[in-house]
This record gives C-alpha cells, sequence and structure tokens, in this order.
C-alpha cells in the first residue's frame, strides 16, 4: 500500500497579476520623474537662452537705435532748412557786418553764450542808433549727451539801441560746444566757429586779410569790430551737428555789397535824408538832402585819406536805405570840408530861394576859411546802390541829386563829372525856365552830357540868388559822381525818391 505525499498548490489569477506588475512600473517611472533635470540638460540651458535672449536683445535694441538716428537726422535736416531759411534773409538786409562778441552793439548775449554774428541794419540819425540788431548766439543747454552737444543757435532780435531782445528764436538744438567737450575723444569733432566773412570785389585792403583775391580773401576787420555790407562778398556759415554728424554750410550776401568796389574802412554812423516836404524847390516833397550833421572829425579825417573812403548809410523814409562811399581831397594841404546847414551863405539860394526850412546840416562846406584862395575840393561818391531796408532787395527807379550850396562867384567853377548823363535840375527860382536863375551866371552847359560846369560872374551878392545850381543822375546805373570846386565852396547831395 503506497502512502501519498502532499504538494502545495499554488494557483495563480492572470488577472490580479497584470495589474500588479501595472502599479509597480508606475511607481518606478513617479521616481524617476521626481528625480528632476540631468546636469547636462542644465549647462546646455543656460548655454542657449542667453545666445537667444541675447539675439533678440540686439534686434530690439537696433531696431531703437536705428529709429532714434532717424528722429536726430530729420531733426538736424530740419534745423538746417530752418535756419538757412531766415539767415539768407537777414545777410542780405545787413548794413553793417561782425564776427566779433566785443563789437559794440550786440543784442541779448549773455556771459557764457558764444556769439557768432551780428548784423546791423536801418540806421536811425535821429538817435543814433540802428533799428535792427541782429546776433547770431551759441547758447548753453543741458540736452548734451556723453557730451555730444551742449549749445543750441538762437536768433536774437534787438530794436532802437536796446540790447534786450524783443525777439528770441531758437533755430537749431544740436549745435557743437565752442570747446570739445569733456571726456569726448573724438578727434574729428568740429567745434563751433563763427562764419568766415569773405571781402567784396574791391574792397580796401585794410579790412581783408591780403592774402588771397576775391572771392577767397577774408574779412580781417569782421573780427574785430563792425564792417560796412559794401566791402562783404559772403558770409560762410558752416556747422557740423554732433548728435548724427550732419553737416550744413549757408552762404549769404548782403544786398549792399554785391556792387561795392571803392574801399573803405570804417562803420558810419547812422544818416538820414531830409525831406523837403512842406518847403518849395524842384521835386519838393520827393526829394532829400542827406543830413552830414553825424559825421565826426574822426569819419572826415578818413574820407580825407588818399585811397579810402568812408562808407555813408543813409535812412530813406522808413522803407529804405542809401549806401555810398565818400572822399574828399585838397589841392591845399590842411584844407578839407565839414557839415553845415543851408544856406551855407548868407546869400546863397540853396536854403532861401529853394528848400528853405531843411534841418541838419545838408552840406559839406569848404574848411578852415582861408579867403577865396585858389583851392579845389574834390568829393567823390561811389558804390551807390538803394536797397529795402525789410528784405534788402535793390530799389529802383530813382535819381541821385547834388547842389551847389554857397555862391558860384566871379573866378568859381562848381563841376560836376559822373559815369552816366548828367541833367541840369535847377538854376531859377521855383517855376522859371532854365538858366534864367543867377547862381552860375557865367553859364551853366553840359546838360545831357557826363560833365556839367557852373560858371560864376558875380562880383559881390547884395540879395539870395535867385536860384540853386542843381544838378541829377539816374540812381540805377550810378558807379561815381564827382563835385569839383574851387575856392570857397560848399556842396549838397540827395536823390528824388522812387
Amino acid at each position: 500500500m503506497h502512502s501519498a505525499t502532499s504538494t502545495p498548490s499554488v494557483q495563480y489569477s492572470r488577472g490580479r497579476g497584470v495589474r500588479g506588475l501595472k502599479h509597480a512600473h508606475s511607481q518606478r517611472a513617479r521616481c524617476k520623474n521626481d528625480q528632476g533635470f540631468t546636469l547636462v540638460e542644465i549647462l546646455i540651458t543656460l548655454t542657449i537662452i542667453p545666445l537667444v535672449v541675447g539675439a533678440l536683445s540686439l534686434g530690439i535694441i537696433a531696431v531703437f537705435s536705428l529709429n532714434t538716428q532717424s528722429s536726430n537726422r530729420l531733426t538736424d535736416t530740419a534745423d538746417a532748412q530752418v535756419v538757412a531759411s531766415i539767415y539768407q534773409k537777414d545777410v542780405q538786409a545787413a548794413g553793417y557786418v561782425t564776427t566779433s562778441g566785443a563789437a559794440s552793439p550786440q543784442c541779448g548775449v549773455a556771459a557764457g553764450d558764444t556769439p557768432l554774428l551780428s548784423l546791423e541794419s536801418v540806421p536811425n540819425q535821429k538817435t543814433g542808433d540802428f533799428q535792427s540788431v541782429i546776433s547770431y548766439v551759441g547758447v548753453p543747454e543741458n540736452n548734451g549727451q556723453n557730451g555730444a552737444s551742449s549749445e543750441s543757435l538762437v536768433r536774437m532780435y534787438c530794436t532802437n539801441g536796446s540790447t534786450i531782445p524783443t525777439a528770441q528764436t531758437t533755430l537749431a538744438n544740436d549745435i557743437p560746444s565752442p570747446t570739445v567737450p569733456q571726456g569726448n575723444t573724438d578727434p574729428g569733432y568740429d567745434v563751433l566757429k563763427p562764419p568766415v566773412v569773405y571781402c567784396s570785389q574791391g574792397a580796401s585792403p585794410s579790412i581783408c586779410d591780403g592774402g588771397g583775391t576775391y572771392p577767397t580773401e577774408q574779412c580781417t576787420q569782421c573780427t574785430t569790430g563792425y564792417v560796412p555790407a559794401q566791402d562783404i562778398g559772403t558770409i560762410d556759415f558752416s556747422v557740423t551737428e554732433p548728435a548724427t554728424n550732419y553737416n550744413f554750410n549757408l552762404d549769404a550776401s548782403p544786398a549792399a555789397g554785391s556792387t561795392f568796389n571803392s574801399g573803405g574802412v570804417a562803420s558810419t554812423p547812422a544818416a538820414t535824408c531830409e525831406s523837403t516836404t512842406g518847403s518849395t524847390g524842384p521835386y519838393a516833397g520827393q526829394l532829400c538832402l542827406v543830413d552830414f550833421s553825424g559825421l565826426t572829425a574822426n569819419d572826415l579825417a578818413v574820407a580825407e585819406t588818399t585811397g579810402q573812403c568812408y562808407n555813408m548809410s543813409i535812412a530813406v523814409e522808413a522803407t529804405d536805405i542809401l549806401h555810398y562811399c565818400l572822399s574828399i581831397s585838397s589841392s591845399t594841404a590842411g584844407e578839407g570840408a565839414v557839415p553845415t546847414a543851408i544856406p551855407a551863405d548868407t546869400n546863397a539860394g540853396l536854403g532861401n530861394t529853394v528848400y528853405p526850412g531843411i534841418p541838419g546840416d545838408p552840406a559839406l562846406y569848404m574848411s578852415p576859411y582861408t579867403g577865396n584862395t585858389n583851392t579845389t575840393i574834390v568829393f567823390s561818391l561811389s558804390a551807390f546802390s538803394l536797397v529795402n531796408a525789410a528784405t534788402g532787395e535793390p530799389v529802383t527807379g530813382w535819381s541821385f541829386v547834388s547842389a551847389d550850396a554857397e555862391t558860384t562867384n566871379l573866378g568859381e567853377t562848381l563841376t560836376w563829372t559822373s559815369n552816366v548823363p548828367i541833367t541840369v535840375l535847377n538854376d531859377m527860382e521855383a517855376g522859371a525856365a532854365a538858366p534864367a536863375g543867377n547862381a552860375c551866371g557865367g553859364g551853366l552847359t553840359g546838360s545831357g552830357t557826363t560833365k556839367v560846369v557852373c560858371t560864376g560872374n558875380l562880383a559881390t551878392e547884395t540879395s539870395p540868388l535867385t536860384g540853386a545850381a542843381m544838378v541829377m543822375v539816374a540812381g540805377n546805373s550810378l558807379t561815381s559822381l564827382v563835385a569839383s570846386t574851387n575856392n570857397y565852396q560848399a556842396v549838397a547831395f540827395g536823390m528824388i525818391l522812387p
């Protein structure tokens, strides 16, 4: 009989076993995820992200930088256009020019400012001032970055002798400093400099540097004081704006300087042309006589210096400026001329029967009086121009006049010569036919030619002459008029208004 051995039985449940395996795998997966990034993954991430962010940042910065540069360049271009439009008109209307900040007057220049250019125009004899003084000034501003720019270009406008601006306009906000800003290492930095002024053709050598010829000869006297616009050819203003290195170069010429050909060295005081309105004589109300009362001994000394002439700038009514250059020569040492009122002689026609009551000193009289000696005084006028005071544009349709302001007696003559034909305007009382007067008893000849001669024959005068010898020339083509007197004589000058 065999005995049976019992073997333990194991039962597997298929479904239960599979779920157990899945659960175990899930636990292992969660454990693995909880472990984080590996060192290699972190190093790769830290290397790539800055490269991506940096590239994006550079792109954004480049976009903003390009926008700033474009904006700056547009601003600088607009500045140049504004400056050009105003600068051209200011220079054209100028009667006197300087680049010196020490020259008087200046308009609105304060401590720390950089005077660049000052322009005078529209003289006023009554006050001794100019009705308009314009100064271009570099004004320090707190607008610079890294020493790039610290100045603004400002136009100051003053009137009637005041140094306090009635108008102040900022023309450009980006101009360089007069010195290289601290910390700026740019070797090409252009400092702010005054404009360069060039002499006109025929200007006096004493005004120019002598280092060249027209139109490249520079005006050296402009750097120390005012110089008449007749002597000026062009004014060259060059500025490089630091923010963009944008350069603008402006050239302008005074209207009065375009035909100047005689030379002069002095800044002329203001003068005026006294109107004949309300008086009697040919063209009364249309004619005015130049008032020489503003001429000083120093001014006359310039006019009497050989090879030089004195620049006259004369206010004509309220609209125009008459320019010409006056020189005086004498055949006798020590003899010259001085301004005088009319009548210059008790019995002279001018101031008595012709244009009585004219104020000021509208005549130049031989001085000192030494009797009726055989002395010849020559008054030479040149470089004529009549311009509109507001625009600087030439005025046409006017005539220049000269008259005998004394008496032309026996043995005396008064001779006029010009580059254009001369017309006899008067030698008679108002309304009488020429030559019915007795101002030129020996004859008044040459009307219609370039030389007219008044010859005297009176031994004495017991009453005022019945006329005054007067001549007229067309102003548009006039370049020279000479009045030559002998013995004791006086001459007046004026113009018939357009």
